[in-house]
């Protein structure tokens, strides 16, 4: 761990982003940066063999978690645009199918079937993590999924409000911009895809790009 303020180490810059602009992303430089011994977290042993295949390995635990991060946003999307449309005298019937039910309505219905989905999947990658159980496929699926769906979701949520989806005053707009980069860090579609593929057909990396 570097502290701020170690001779050498400088913020060079901060980035301008979309979204999550409450955590910053910085660019940082280290210039003949000595750091003290005890700041070293884990093994003083590196073992280079295991250094690749190490950094990929806990990618299975943080998928699960960027994945939830997505069915969170989605699900908090999801609720307030409801409770602004109850607000407007919009009342959501459930006893009612689908192909009987307006657009929105059925719009709705949807999407809580897409984010549960996203869910259930999430659940699973996460359980098998915590069980010591093998679950690089289910943690990119999990990822791709919830991915694809708080994208889709909070933009689609934003649409439906109108006017009050796409001010400032209302965090709906601030999810569908914070849900850009829950489809992109730890892995985008592509690599999710890529990684799912690979285990289904068991092939390598080398065989299947």
């Amino acid at each position: 761990m570097v502290e701020h303020g170690t001779p050498g180490m400088e913020v060079a810059r901060l980035e301008h982003k979309l979204g999550i602009k409450a955590s910053d992303t910085a660019t940082i430089l280290f210039t003949d940066c000595r750091v003290p011994r005890e700041n070293l977290l884990g093994n003083p042993e590196v073992d280079t063999k295991k250094g690749f295949g190490g950094v990929m390995q806990t990618f299975d635990n943080t998928r699960p978690v960027v994945a939830a991060m997505g069915v969170g946003v989605a699900k908090a999307a999801l609720d307030r645009t409801r409770e602004l449309l109850k607000a407007e005298g919009y009342r959501g019937d459930y006893d009612r199918a689908v192909w009987g039910s307006s657009a929105v309505e059925a719009e709705l219905y949807r999407m809580e079937a897409d984010l549960e989905s996203a869910r259930l999947l999430t659940v699973k990658a996460a359980w098998m993590a915590d069980n010591g159980q093998p679950n690089s496929m289910e943690a990119s699926m999990a990822k791709a999924k919830a991915g694809r769906t708080v994208n889709a979701v909070t933009l689609r949520c934003a649409e439906i409000c109108a006017t009050l989806g796409y001010g400032e005053d209302e965090l709906i707009e601030k999810w569908a911009r914070d849900s850009k980069i829950l489809d992109i860090f730890e892995g985008t579609q592509q690599i999710q895809q890529l990684i799912v593929a690979r285990r289904l057909l068991g092939l390598s990396s080398t065989q299947l790009r």
